[in-house]
């Protein structure tokens, strides 16, 4: 853990931990220091100064905009024409859902991600190219929830940004 061998005596450390998982996100801002006792022996401190969550911001979120941008792929095919929309198929947006962890993945890291899906709906194959400009591009939406997590945090440690380290 980050802070268990912290025992800077000099001057504590303050830092902002931001957690985004699956379905949440969660902000700690934390002040790393020592202390001494009456034997002048030293012990790591830690002060938990303010926290801040929002229970409906994670990954997944991400996931939906790839699952939408498949979808919309696989709607657009011209032997898809006049057919119903893909997400009315519980199995095939399964699948979609599958696949779209593994495109923010390669999206994470490249410009481009390949994607096929052999067989996916009416032994029809989905191959298309998804671009990570188009991918940034659909969820501004969620970019502008990243950071009011820590802006309440902050506010609840008294603090700015500029008071991390």
């Amino acid at each position: 853990m980050f802070g268990i061998d912290r025992m800077d005596t000099e001057k504590p450390l303050t830092v902002l931990l931001y957690n985004m998982g699956g379905k949440d996100t969660e902000v700690t801002v934390a002040r790393f220091s020592a202390i001494a006792d009456e034997k002048n022996k030293t012990f790591e401190y830690i002060e938990i100064m303010g926290e801040a969550w929002d229970e409906n911001l994670g990954g997944a979120d991400f996931d939906k905009v790839i699952v939408d941008m498949l979808a919309e792929a696989f709607n657009a095919l011209p032997e898809r024409q006049g057919k119903p929309d893909i997400r009315k198929n519980d199995k095939a947006m399964k699948r979609l859902f599958s696949q779209s962890i593994n495109v923010k993945d390669v999206l994470s890291a490249n410009r481009q991600a390949d994607v096929k899906i052999p067989d996916l709906l009416d032994k029809i194959t989905l191959k298309t190219v998804l671009l990570r400009s188009d991918f940034e591009a659909r969820f501004d939406s969620i970019i502008q929830r990243v950071t009011k997590p820590i802006d309440k945090a902050l506010e609840h440690a008294n603090l700015t940004i500029a008071d991390i380290d």
